[in-house]
């Protein structure tokens, strides 16, 4: 994780998402990422370029991170096509929101699940959880 804010969310074993996100041209990508860092402690973009390109940054968020942030629901469905019965998120909104500022500096923001931080794994909060970050905080 690009920063020590997010081993909370990780401790706590909440489902986790990757996300890209591009930032519009002419902004400088390294304050940014630092910005959108400090919005929440389970929303995470890599300091470092994608792929080398100064203005993408690959991250990490939770599920109730993207709602939460954003008004963006997934629900994990199974793969298209997997014979290991592997797992993966499917959007049931687009983001409807966005903080404050975002608009201004982020192009755009996709899920690329499945890869790194996604790696097919089943898990997602149980409906009836009661957890930080399950059903009662959604």
């Amino acid at each position: 994780m690009g920063t020590a804010g997010f081993q909370p969310a990780l401790d706590r074993g909440e489902p986790l998402a990757e996300i890209s996100v591009r930032f519009r041209a002419g902004v400088d990508g390294v304050a940014a990422t630092q910005w959108i860092n400090s919005l929440a402690n389970d929303f995470d973009l890599w300091p470092r370029p994608w792929y080398d390109n100064p203005q993408a940054r690959i991250g990490t968020a939770t599920k109730a991170a993207l709602d939460r942030l954003f008004g963006w629901k997934i629900v994990r469905v199974p793969l298209p096509g997997s014979a290991q019965n592997l797992f993966w998120w499917d959007d049931v909104t687009q983001p409807t929101r966005f903080p404050e500022g975002w608009v201004a500096l982020v192009e755009s923001m996709v899920r690329t699940d499945p890869c790194n931080d996604d790696d097919g794994q089943w898990y997602e909060w149980p409906e009836d959880s009661t957890t930080e970050g399950g059903a009662a905080a959604r």
